[in-house]
């Protein structure tokens, strides 16, 4: 994984000695960023060894790599940080809220890892065991160099020696030409404080906890009990789902703005939860066990919420309440001038005046809306970055998902990195990084859901003008799947372009049109969000259906072509996420068919032969 500095002994046992020096590089995190650098790393050096380019073997980075848990995965594991509560893990039960299908790889397929069909979504442990294995199947030995248990405290920048000054918990320096950090997004708990501290001095008699720390004692902390959980995001969906299942009296989800993926869900098992839109809390009642809410609504001149008068309801006999409210990354160990500028708005060089959006299912309704400040809802532009890199200190790196498919995204991102360490994908002057970024945003800021979520002006003027019977309401209508296909298209045409640019073995299109497996990439966000929407609360069935019982038949393998399976029973009524427990072994097994298996033995040899190619 980590390349060896000896000489390389490739021909007839002969040494060649190789004068160059790689470069060193500094890589923070073994979660999901972290382990596919050293993936990538570890496909490059097998194909040059295939080669014998002995030049471009010496010219691969030397890669030390931190990581403050026991072992790799980052969050995927439920047991990185017992106890602490500033870091983040997910807890055991979880499972993913997205396609599977969406997160398979070229080098290690689902029906190769487990053997049979699987279900869309998958439990948490199913995952963490895919990726594990996907790095470790041709080097049992990948994670041997990790120096695991190993913080790092501080990262500087020397300008004069154009070094990194790393030091660790333990007081010890080194220094590297390149950093990486790869420490994850969901770094640490995000709980907004003015919430906080209404709880806290308002004497609330219940437990309190983030989302993050809901393993050791969820079951008795919901069981038969009344639950509020703040935040609408995918983890109040997910713990909502569980808290069901583990027999609570009821959940309370508040979200102040209401578009979230609870909010998106229109019915819910036993009719256990209630969403409250657009409220907040703001008191807590004189026993302790009441939660006051005050309905809220977004200044947009502001860029705030704000609470209209006389607009309260109570909450009785709250017993729990979780904080759903996500993670930020945590940059603690960066020194100040290598942190990229997060949670920023956009506002130099943006050509409001000339700018024009493009005819859309919108204009109609909207019209021609100026530009304002904007503040991107995705990360794959930020203003002190190009394609992952700090534009001041460009041998300052970072590994992240900057679109909404983390874990395929973060492996294209790995391979950019690995192609702009190693110069195959150079560094332009940074008027010709600022203008690509800007051209970037420009082009996405023509789709109406993005720009809805990434600039104030547009979504102040889509608020005040789109009543609730507007199509646009409703996220089965033909016109909005229509925008939600163009949304997940311009995403992956984006990760698109990265893919070809860092030399990524499979291709699923360009920037400008997706190829089939693109389009099938696409149709899979699709059928996800159609999941929830589609949900009928009178329907015989509303008692135990869940977005996750959804017809799965449509999501297929871009690989394999293999179909995904239903779950084994009713998601309520599974009691293991063991894989023997989750699916009808015999329908995984009858779905993997031969033609299925020819499918595999064509893919795995055009993946091989295009690798040493470049290109699959």
């Amino acid at each position: 994984v980590i390349p060896d500095t000896r000489p390389y002994s490739l021909f007839n046992n002969t040494s060649i000695m190789i004068n160059t020096t790689p470069p060193s590089v500094a890589l923070i995190g073994c979660g999901p960023s972290g382990m596919f650098f050293l993936h990538a790393l570890a496909i490059r050096r097998a194909k040059l060894e295939e080669e014998g380019n002995v030049e471009g073997l010496a010219a691969l980075p030397v890669v030390t790599c931190f990581e403050r848990s026991s072992g790799p995965g980052g969050v995927w594991r439920s047991d990185r940080f017992s106890g602490d509560a500033k870091s983040t893990n997910m807890y055991k039960a979880l499972w993913t809220n997205g396609p599977k299908e969406a997160m398979e790889f070229f080098d290690h397929t689902y029906q190769e890892h487990f053997g049979c069909a699987m279900p869309m979504f998958l439990p948490r442990e199913c995952v963490l065991s895919y990726l594990l294995a996907r790095c470790t199947k041709n080097n049992p030995n990948f994670f041997d160099n990790v120096k695991f248990n190993t913080g790092v405290e501080s990262v500087k920048h020397d300008t004069k020696l154009e070094k990194f000054i790393i030091k660790l918990f333990d007081k010890t320096e080194s220094s590297f030409d390149n950093c990486i950090w790869a420490a994850g997004l969901n770094g640490k708990p995000k709980i907004p404080s003015s919430i906080d501290a209404v709880l806290t001095s308002g004497g609330f008699q219940g437990k309190i906890m983030h989302s993050s720390q809901t393993d050791s004692n969820f079951d008795q902390d919901v069981r038969g009990k009344n639950v509020m959980m703040i935040g609408d995001g995918y983890s109040a969906e997910d713990l909502a789902l569980q808290a069901i299942k583990l027999g609570v009296e009821s959940v309370e989800i508040v979200t102040r703005a209401a578009e979230g993926a609870a909010s998106e869900t229109t019915a819910w098992p036993m009719d256990k939860v209630d969403v409250n839109e657009n409220y907040i809390p703001t008191g807590v009642t004189d026993d302790g066990r009441g939660i006051v809410l005050s309905k809220v609504e977004l200044d947009h001149d502001q860029d705030k919420y704000v609470e209209i008068p006389g607009r309260q309801i109570t909450l009785d006999d709250i017993d729990t309440i979780i904080y759903c409210t996500g993670y930020e990354p945590n940059f603690g160990m960066l020194d100040g001038n290598l942190r990229p500028a997060f949670d920023t708005k956009l506002k130099d060089e943006i050509p409001k005046d000339s700018w024009k959006m493009s005819t859309n299912p919108m204009s109609k309704d909207l019209g021609e809306i100026p530009l304002n400040d904007i503040w991107p809802e995705l990360t794959f532009v930020q203003q002190d970055m190009y394609r992952g890199r700090l534009i001041s200190v460009p041998s300052m790196f970072f590994i992240f998902e900057d679109c909404d498919v983390p874990l395929f995204n973060i492996d294209i991102n790995a391979w950019r990195t690995l192609a702009q360490v190693t110069g195959d994908l150079p560094l332009p002057p940074p008027e010709e990084m600022r203008r690509f970024n800007m051209e970037t945003l420009l082009h996405a800021m023509h789709d109406p859901i993005f720009r809805y979520l990434s600039d104030g002006n547009y979504k102040k003027h889509w608020t005040m003008t789109i009543g609730d019977d507007h199509w646009s309401e409703d996220m089965s209508s033909r016109p909005m799947k229509g925008m939600i296909r163009n949304y997940w298209d311009l995403q992956y045409r984006i990760i698109a372009r990265d893919a070809l640019d860092s030399g990524y073995p499979l291709e699923i299109g360009t920037y400008k049109k997706l190829n089939k497996k693109g389009k099938a990439l696409v149709s899979f966000g699709v059928i996800d969000e159609c999941a929830r929407t589609e949900l009928d609360e009178d329907s015989p069935d509303a008692s135990w259906r869940t977005f996750r019982d959804c017809n799965p038949s449509k999501c297929h393998s871009i690989f394999t072509g293999t179909k995904a399976v239903p779950l084994k029973c009713h998601w309520m009524d599974l009691e293991s996420c063991e894989t023997i427990d989750i699916i009808d072994q015999t329908a995984g097994e009858e779905n993997c068919s031969a033609r299925s298996y020819h499918c595999v033995q064509t893919m795995t040899k055009s993946v091989v032969s295009k690798l040493r190619l470049g290109r699959a």
